[in-house]
């Protein structure tokens, strides 16, 4: 999985996602945050699809923790 590093300006409030967040996201994007998470995506996205990229990122977060108790042993 790639991470991007984001800083948001803190005066500002505005923030730089890099290119490749970009042509994923489009140039209208909706925004759903919880308290410690915010997910963006396409505004014109079927919400089965973001469910389903959803889904592939919290497995992929799921191995990640999985590699790290591993590593830890």
């Amino acid at each position: 999985m790639v991470e991007f590093e984001i800083r948001i300006h803190e005066k500002q409030g505005t923030a730089y996602f890099p290119k490749e967040i970009r042509e994923v996201l489009g140039t209208e994007v909706k925004a759903v945050p919880n308290r410690t998470v915010v997910l963006f995506y396409p505004k014109n996205m079927p919400i089965k699809d973001v469910m389903r990229s959803l889904s592939i990122i919290k497995d992929d977060l799921q191995h990640c923790i999985d590699l790290e108790k591993k590593a830890k042993k």
